[in-house]
């Protein structure tokens, strides 16, 4: 039986090659594209620049001298900005860099010397000055004036690179920026959940240990909590969805204190819908409340403030500092993780204050959503 697999071709390596074959003609023809629209914007710069001084395009030499200049000044442009600065732009090499400009700015000078060379020496010198016939006379040696046009053009040319690659290096620096703080807000995320179900697995397992008929309703409620935690994968949420949330997390927290007093001042809920906001942002700060202060009694209760006014998110919680715990609620995961989060999504638009006073710990968050 003869093997039919040692002459099967390797298609393995003809695909990748096909695959990259678009990309490198789309990448000549977009380099194409641009080489002709420097060229077509550079002469109609010179078009409009003979036009505003009414000098009509003439059939004679001179007019033959000026396209053979616009010409060389057009290439002088092309190989600066699309074949010397690329090449030095990857290898960082100065010393041929230099060696090979001035060997171009040569070669360069000669084509504007031969640009001239369609003038002969009477009408070169009577060019707008004296439309007198003058004796012929040897054209004199312009080699000073052809180097300085070379070097004008080059230093041009390689100008518009530098620029242009600048401008794409800034371009992709912003994108790696996002995509690196996309990363960091999915990994703060990541991280937020699984502290936020560790503390309410305590609460469901201490219901079990006593046996309440509550644990049942705990879970129940648990499960909802679940729900929007892993099921809600968009970075802005509506700020209704999210005080939704916070309301059955507080629930969830009265069915092992049912009386733990909680007070909740909010307003203008009617705005909540239209207000988006990052989710999680809320259940930190009454999380820690729950966590490290007293139980709210009916003298000193847990206050949970919540509105909108002129554009700006107020949220605060106050709660009495428990004994015999720190005054500083910050060692835990939670407020760290917020404060990354604010940075992150809300640079000089948010104000964070975090301290005690006295007995009481004030957390208070402001968020300017005007955009």
């Amino acid at each position: 039986m003869k093997n039919n697999q040692a002459k099967r071709p390797n298609c393995s390596k003809i695909i990748p090659y096909f695959s990259v074959m678009p990309v490198m003609e789309k990448k000549t023809i977009n380099s194409l594209l641009e080489i002709a629209l420097v060229v077509f914007v550079f002469q109609l710069f010179w078009f409009t620049y003979y036009l505003s001084l009414g000098k009509l395009w003439p059939s004679d030499n001179i007019g033959n001298y000026r396209i053979a200049t616009h010409i060389t000044q057009s290439i002088v442009l092309v190989v600066a900005a699309f074949i010397v600065f690329p090449q030095y732009s990857k290898r960082k090499r100065l010393i041929p860099f230099l060696l090979l400009s001035v060997a171009l700015l040569l070669l360069f000078t000669q084509l504007f010397n031969f640009s001239r060379q369609f003038l002969s020496g009477p009408v070169f010198y009577l060019l707008g000055t004296s439309k007198q016939p003058q004796k012929a006379v040897a054209l004199p040696n312009y080699f000073v004036q052809n180097l300085i046009s070379s070097l004008t053009y080059y230093l041009l040319g390689l100008g518009y690179a530098f620029a242009r690659d600048w401008f794409a290096k800034e371009r992709a620096a912003l994108v790696l920026e996002k995509e690196k703080a996309q990363a960091e807000l999915s990994l703060l995320r990541n991280q937020l959940n699984p502290h936020f179900l560790f503390n309410t697995i305590n609460n469901i397992y201490y219901l079990a240990l006593i046996q309440s008929t509550k644990t049942a309703d705990a879970l129940l409620k648990l499960s909802d909590l679940l729900r929007y935690v892993l099921h809600e994968k968009s970075d802005w949420v509506s700020l209704d969805k999210e005080y939704q949330h916070l309301l059955k997390f507080i629930e969830l927290h009265r069915l092992r204190f049912p009386k733990d007093q909680i007070e909740l001042n909010v307003s203008e809920e009617d705005q909540f819908a239209s207000c988006q906001i990052p989710p999680m942002i809320l259940l930190t700060f009454v999380e820690n409340a729950f966590k490290h202060g007293e139980p709210g009694t009916e003298t000193e209760p847990v206050i949970i403030s919540l509105h909108i006014a002129a554009g700006k998110l107020h949220y605060s919680v106050s709660n009495k500092i428990a004994q015999g715990i720190s005054k500083d609620q910050n060692n835990g995961i939670g407020i760290p993780n917020l404060i990354k989060r604010m940075q992150i999504l809300y640079p000089n638009k948010h104000h964070l204050e975090l301290g005690a006073s006295g007995e009481q710990y004030l957390a208070k968050l402001e968020i300017d959503l005007n955009p």
